[in-house]
């Protein structure tokens, strides 16, 4: 907010470059008895902050200010101190009488300030000094500052759920949805939207169907719905969003909320466009298919005909790009559910000129889906306009249009054939590959209709450089081995490059040889034999598996070889652009968020958005205590919070990097050439390594003298090791990795296999593992051989460590560094694997610790076997050693702890009815950051 009439160019002398010396300076401005020169000075400090410098010295000169009469200073200390409060929460909480005093000032201004910067700082103690002034400012008669304590509940939720459920605070909230002013009312939607969302799977304690906790009430709707046409556009928006959890009691009442909603599709704010639809959307989907079957039709065409206009207008000319690609993004999802809201204007999506690429591409998606055979001629003008584009991402995904077009609309095949060789003609490369490519799909949905173009395909062989081109013309040639009269000579052009190529090529050789012997045995047996004799010699285990399994097949029975190889295809579709039904199901109720842009579940971006952090503040008593015991033992070394003691047997983490930043800044040590190591990871059920089996000797001459006669030599045994995929090819540039987590003498390990799955060699390998929940991090770089060249793969160990930095993400966010660029990746850490198996926790030692640790996360699991003896066995089996029980009527409390393998200690209460399937469980532990997954680990054990 701006705290003077100045405007922007009066502003910039505050961010000017800092002088020498400059800090004194504000400290004495700060502290001068000039009312204009503290502004000023405060305005310089909020200028310095704002490009990231830091001020906190001057922390006490500004706060000091606070009771200063001036309300434009005071206005500008709340700022400042609401920004400090997000690094250094603990300043923040020293000014808590100042901002209690503010929250009782007759300017109502000042009043929501003062909530508003005590709600902002994320400390528990702070939630502590607010729930008094919060309660008031619920109940004041200003708007301002009741529509600010409504946003400040929400926000306390998040630190102190307990006390906003048990000290009314719900109650005074919903008290606000039917007061008089709509700004008031659409910030007690939001808040109570939010911590609904935040309260998790077991909900707001007291929810139920006399109270709008759960969801709204039938009179809340009425009047929320009332305070819609008064409220400003985000105020709008946050009631819509509102109403989208609500689930109409009759069909009466959807229809009122319907009509109540169509008025708002016409609203500038592109926001309230969206939150309308959305709401449309979820009436059409809900109460939509409970209208009779004979005016069901009737009623989803009248509403998409009021849906889409605004849709339209959303991609105008007049809207910004962004704008207009989050609502490319929405449509896409609401056509393939109601696929005739927008046929008739397909034009609308025709790209122009100077729409950004990113524009140019969801208009073809969205022209594909819209498609018929009504338009389809003037889609595929344009689409054929497209291909003479510059842009080659734009021009390859035209060409596809084209071909899924010939795969959606069946009378218009030749025609996009016809389109398709006539772009085929103009020779340019790129355009010529992906013809290739979707010509094969044609094939695969029409067998035996067009193979006239085959002849205008293979004289463009010698230009293939593209794996998937490559791989689809060879389909082509065993597909039609029958029709193409030289056939084996052109599939020997690549049989000539065949070690250079690509997995996917070789493996098409492979299966289009094969094909190729079936149909005609008498001059293609020699090829055979050369391609499976490059087959069955790889180290690539797919192609040589599958050298050995067709060999075997060809040996033993003829017939069973062609009824495998030459059987029918399964007839493809265009439903690649679909999302599953579930998937979509989800995405729909998530119109004009994140979810529908990413086309994702808010579960797959944002795994953990609910657990919010709570800072937990060191005060100057605490600080005094710990001086007094330094003082009493100096002898002792003071140890460092989550680092790991002398006795854990933990290797130390290299030089801390920035994921996102530093890894493009890490050079990695060449590794010499060296020869693979041996030592294949350990088997995971405790054996040693299985030894492979010695490789059977080689049949006289080549080992395919008499190929129909004696049996093909068994492949060689491989150990094998239970690794799962981490990074896809197609996300790591061409390398793929598989992983698997183990613990060996309590010390972690990834056991890695990386492979080279592109068509280019990869060096200059470097991994680096994110901050947190576990503090996991490398303690080794990753080592391997390079350059590693395409189709190879090598074993590798990387030792982990416990004593990295911390975050509160559960997930192991990974980035991998090639040649080829940095691909980033998950993995999960089982944390079974975190916990001592040997190590035991004794009663004295519980006790003295569950009495120390103040702070605890508990929840309720439901289990699978409700005894005690179940649980007890359950826990002890994954080393959550038995401590002792206690009897609690009616029931009985168990008391288990463990330790992990760098020695902090995990403690639990379980208490557990006879007979009820819920067990309420208390867990504490001295390493805060372990809570949340032990909990997850719990539920996994006794669900």
């Amino acid at each position: 907010e701006r705290t003077s009439g100045e405007g922007a160019p009066a502003m910039s002398k505050f961010f000017q470059t800092t002088k020498k010396g400059e800090t004194h300076e504000l400290k004495e401005e700060l502290n001068s008895e000039s009312k204009e020169k503290q502004k000023n000075a405060i305005k310089k400090v909020i200028a310095s902050m704002t490009v990231g410098r830091d001020v906190s010295s001057l922390f006490s000169d500004v706060t000091r200010l606070i009771s200063t009469g001036s309300m434009d200073i005071k206005k500008l200390v709340y700022l400042y101190v609401m920004n400090t409060a997000k690094s250094q929460p603990e300043k923040a909480v020293l000014l808590a009488g100042s901002f209690v005093r503010d929250s009782q000032h007759e300017s109502p201004l000042i009043r929501g300030l003062a909530i508003r910067t005590m709600s902002a700082i994320n400390v528990e103690r702070m939630a502590d000094y607010l729930a008094d002034p919060l309660k008031r400012a619920l109940r004041d008669n200003d708007p301002y500052v009741k529509k600010t304590a409504a946003i400040a509940v929400a926000k306390t939720y998040n630190i102190n759920r307990t006390r906003v459920e048990e000290g009314g605070f719900l109650d005074n909230l919903q008290e606000l949805l039917f007061d008089s002013n709509p700004t008031v009312v659409s910030n007690a939607v939001a808040a109570l939207c939010e911590i609904r969302e935040n309260s998790g799977p077991q909900g707001i304690l007291g929810a139920s169907a006399a109270n709008d906790l759960g969801e709204f009430q039938p009179r809340t709707v009425h009047t929320l719905l009332n305070a819609l046409n008064e409220a400003s556009e985000w105020g709008q928006v946050y009631i819509l969003e509102g109403l989208s959890g609500y689930t109409a009691k009759s069909q009466e009442e959807a229809d009122l909320i319907a009509e109540r909603i169509i008025p708002l599709l016409q609203h500038g704010n592109a926001a309230v466009v969206l939150a309308g639809v959305k709401l449309l959307v979820q009436y059409l989907e809900s109460w939509g298919r409970r209208i009779p079957a004979e005016s069901r039709a009737e009623t989803i065409r009248k509403y998409c005909q009021k849906m889409a206009p605004p849709l339209v207008s959303l991609i105008s000319g007049g809207q910004e790009f962004e704008i207009r690609y989050v609502a490319l993004r929405n449509i896409t999802l609401i056509i393939q559910r109601f696929p005739d809201l927008l046929t008739s204007q397909i034009k609308i999506f025709f790209v122009k000129y100077n729409d950004p690429i990113y524009i140019k591409l969801e208009k073809l998606d969205i022209m594909l889906a819209l498609v018929d055979p009504v338009t389809v001629d003037v889609c595929l003008s344009e689409f054929l306009e497209y291909a003479s584009e510059v842009d080659v991402e734009f021009v390859r995904k035209s060409v596809r249009a084209i071909g899924r077009t010939a795969i959606k609309i069946d009378c218009a095949t030749q025609k996009c054939i016809d389109v398709l060789l006539q772009l085929i003609k103009t020779k340019i490369n790129y355009v010529v590959q992906e013809g290739i490519i979707v010509i094969k799909d044609i094939f695969r949905k029409y067998p035996n209709q067009y193979e006239s173009i085959i002849g205008a395909l293979c004289e463009n062989l010698d230009t293939l450089d593209e794996p998937d081109a490559k791989a689809s013309m060879i389909w082509i040639l065993g597909e039609y081995a029958e029709r193409i009269e030289n056939a084996d000579e052109l599939l020997e052009m690549f049989i000539e490059t065949f070690d250079d190529e690509t997995m996917e090529v070789k493996l098409a050789i492979l299966t289009t040889m094969v094909k190729l012997f079936l149909k005609r045995p008498n001059d293609t047996q020699e090829l055979l034999k050369q391609v499976l004799k490059l087959a069955s010699e790889s180290d690539a285990p797919d192609l040589r598996d599958r050298g050995f399994v067709y060999w075997r097949l060809l040996s033993a029975d003829l017939e069973a070889a062609k009824e495998v190889v030459l059987s029918n295809k399964e007839s493809i579709d265009d439903s690649s652009s679909k999302h599953d039904g579930n998937l979509l199901d989800e995405l729909l109720m998530h119109i004009a968020s994140l979810s529908s842009v990413y086309h994702k579940p808010p579960s797959s971006f944002l795994p953990d958005y609910l657990n919010v952090p709570v800072k937990k503040v060191m005060y100057m008593e605490d600080e005094d205590e710990e001086e007094e015991a330094d003082e009493g033992d100096s002898s002792q070394p003071v140890e460092e919070p989550h680092s790991p003691p002398a006795a854990a047997p933990q290797a130390q983490p290299p030089a801390e990097l920035d994921l996102l930043g530093d890894l493009d800044d890490l050079k990695p040590t060449p590794t010499p050439a060296a020869p693979v190591r041996n030592d294949d990871p350990l088997d995971l059920l405790g054996g040693p390594a299985p030894v492979a089996a010695p490789a059977p000797a080689a049949p006289a001459g080549d080992g395919f003298d008499d190929f129909f006669g004696s049996p093909a030599p068994a492949p060689s045994a491989a150990p094998v090791v239970a690794r799962k995929t981490i990074l896809t090819p197609d996300k790591g540039h061409g390398c793929q990795v598989d992983s698997v987590t183990v613990c060996e003498n309590n010390v972690l390990q990834m056991n890695l296999q990386v492979s080279n799955k592109g068509s280019q060699p990869l060096a200059g390998f470097a991994m680096q593992i994110n901050k947190n929940t576990y503090g996991l991090a490398l303690a080794a770089k990753l080592e391997v051989p390079e350059p590693l060249m395409p189709g190879a793969s090598h074993v590798t160990k990387v030792p982990l460590s416990l004593a990295g930095g911390l975050a509160n993400i559960l997930d192991l966010q990974i980035a991998l560094k090639t040649n080829a660029g940095v691909a980033y990746f998950l993995d999960q850490l089982p944390f079974g694997l975190l916990i001592h198996k040997g190590a035991e926790v004794g009663k004295q030692e519980f006790l003295n610790l569950w009495r120390t640790i103040t702070q605890e996360s508990t929840f309720t699991v439901s289990v699978s076997a409700p005894s005690e003896a179940a649980i007890k066995q359950k826990l002890q089996a994954n080393a959550i050693g038995f401590v002792a029980d206690r009897p609690v009527p009616p029931g009985v409390n168990l008391y288990h702890a463990c330790k992990t393998i760098n020695n902090h200690i995990i403690l639990a209460e379980l208490a557990v009815v006879p007979g009820s399937m819920q067990v309420n469980v208390c867990v504490r532990s001295e390493a805060l950051n372990l809570n949340q997954p032990f909990q997850n680990f719990l539920k996994t054990l006794l669900q």
